[in-house]
């Protein structure tokens, strides 16, 4: 699998994410507010925090969606000045084509690059096989269940070879025996192609099963509260949801969220009794 394999090794060169001062405004309303975090290359960083705290926005911002100071995100010493290839971005709605074959959505994003129909189309391949829907690749988005249109969004993601990945709670609206699979999935994928992953969630096991740290991000406006590392062994463990340092972890997690989130439920009452 060349494509996938030249990404590959313990310590990839690219993929260095860098956010400073970091402060985002939507109307008079302060959403993100002196929000830093570095990541390095080929780390994989859970942002946790309480509903409405600007997890969302902060991926927005480096995914080129957001417009932000020139100085304030980077890709590898690169000002973030909008959407690019250094950046594949996977949303929780699958937000594939419906009109396009599997083949076709993965093979979009080479084609826009300029490459021709059959270099997409045999990019396309690749990546459908590396997340194992290859069988598929005729199939319309309408005929796969959730988690498969999942599988595709991350091979559409991946097939541009982006050094860093965004995943905006990729795997909220999936059943849990189906979230529990796409997350071990994720994780095979991610130690084959050592990409940097930055993944929203508001699922405080998920964070921790997935993440080498997890970020958790203040009441709104939102900022960093604590740069969790997560001390657990890779490949994780069958048993890791009842090893001692999960449960430490998750205690500390919770509880500062339980405390960001009552303080957004008391901002609310107080402004809207």
């Amino acid at each position: 699998m060349p494509a996938v394999a030249e990404q590959g090794g313990s310590a990839p060169a690219v993929g260095r994410l860098e956010i400073h001062d970091l402060s985002i405004r939507f109307g008079t309303n302060p959403v993100i507010e002196n929000f830093g975090l570095t990541v390095e290359p080929g780390e994989f960083v859970c942002l946790l925090g309480p509903s409405g705290c600007g997890k969302s926005t902060v991926l927005n911002a480096v995914a080129g969606f957001v417009p932000v100071e020139s100085v304030t995100v980077s890709v590898d010493g690169r000002p973030v000045k909008g959407p690019g290839v250094d950046r594949g971005m996977v949303f929780q709605q699958y937000s594939l084509f419906p009109w396009k074959t599997v083949l076709e959505n993965v093979a979009f994003g080479p084609r826009m690059q300029g490459a021709s129909r059959a270099k997409a189309r045999s990019m396309a391949r690749t990546y459908l096989e590396f997340v194992g829907l290859l069988a598929f690749a005729d199939r319309y988005p309408a005929t796969l269940s959730g988690g498969m249109q999942q599988r595709v969004g991350i091979a559409r993601a991946l097939v541009n070879h982006p050094s860093v990945l965004l995943m905006d709670e990729p795997f909220g609206a999936l059943d849990a025996q189906t979230r529990g699979l796409m997350q071990e999935n994720l994780l095979r994928l991610w130690e084959e192609i050592r990409a940097t992953v930055l993944f929203v969630t508001h699922d405080i096991d998920e964070a921790l099963y997935l993440a080498d740290r997890v970020v958790i991000m203040s009441a709104p406006p939102g900022r960093v509260l604590l740069n969790l590392a997560i001390d657990l062994p890779r490949p994780r463990p069958d048993d890791v949801f009842a090893l001692p340092a999960f449960a430490a972890a998750k205690r500390q997690c919770l509880t500062l969220i339980r405390q960001e989130s009552q303080r957004v439920f008391d901002h609310q009452r107080r402004n809207f009794s």
